[in-house]
Order: C-alpha cells, then structure tokens, then sequence
C-alpha cells in the first residue's frame, strides 16, 4: 500500500507543477507586448483592406454616396483631398458612366508604430471597371497605404500607387 501512496503522491506532484507552470505562462504571455503589437498589426491590417477596397470602388449611379463613402474611411490631407472634390469633377464622373470595383489581392504591413498611430501598409488591388454597355476590364496595381489612428480607430491617410515595372 506505502508503494500505491508514493506513485499518487508523485503524481499530484507532478500535476500541481505543470499547473503552476502553466499559470505562470499563461500570466507571462498575458502581460506580453508581442501580443497588443501583434493586435495592432491585424487590426491595422484588417481596417486597410477594407477602407482601400471603398476608396477603389466607386458606382456612377450615385456618386455622392460613393464620397461620403471615401471620406468615412479617410483622415488627414487625404480626407481633405476628397471632400474637395467640386461638382464638375462630380459631374464628370456621372458622364463616365463608369462602374469600378476595387478587391484587395493581397496587403501586408510595412511599418507599425502604435504609439504614434501610424502605420504603412503594401496593397495589391484588382480594379474592375464597366462603362455602360460594355463588359468589365480588369487591372492590377500596387499601393502603399499610409494609416493613421483616429479616436481608437484607424483611417487612411495617404494612397500612392506604386507604378509596376517595365517587363
């Protein structure tokens, strides 16, 4: 009986160690910075796809309500880039009668700085344009998408295309 006593108590030994041992990890990796920048990149990563995808998009059927959707996902001197966009530039892009769709390919962050609430990321877009009457054409472009945290929020700040080498 002594010897089925030992193993027990060699047993519970063993699981109170590995408890404390995985408390102490788990109150490490809780405290952990990796983990809030880890947060931040996806958060960042995830808001630029989306707002890059509506500043690509656009409907001539209802241009207005295509800037107002640019400028709730804009900040900064692209925010005011966009809402000064004058009712001929409006008026032409009704003419166009054009209808571009903007997808996110791919987007991967550059450059993170959570303290200053910058960030900078790398965007592949397909942009796909129909004008009335016609079958939609596809293009490719690269961008480099300037972040900004506004009130908790990140917005866009800044989109460059990036022009595509010569082949």
């Amino acid at each position: 009986m002594a010897r089925e006593v030992k193993v027990m108590l060699g047993v519970v030994v063993l699981a109170l160690a590995f408890a404390g041992w995985a408390g102490f990890t788990w109150w490490q990796a809780d405290r952990d910075d990796s983990l809030a920048y880890a947060t931040a990149r996806d958060e960042v990563l995830a808001a630029g796809r989306t707002q890059v995808a509506t500043l690509t998009t656009l409907d001539y059927h209802d241009v207005d309500a295509g800037i107002e959707k640019w400028l709730a996902v804009s900040t900064g001197g692209l925010r005011d880039e966009l809402a000064a966009t004058d009712d001929a530039t409006r008026q032409q892009l009704k003419a166009n009668a054009t209808v571009a769709t903007g997808r996110v390919l791919d987007a991967a962050v550059s450059e993170l700085d959570t303290r200053s609430g910058s960030a900078k990321l790398l965007v592949s877009v397909e942009i796909s344009t129909a004008t009335d009457g016609s079958p939609p054409t596809a293009k490719r472009n690269r961008f480099v998408a300037g972040m900004s945290r506004v009130d908790g929020e990140w917005k866009l700040s800044a989109l460059d295309q990036v022009p595509l080498g010569e082949r």
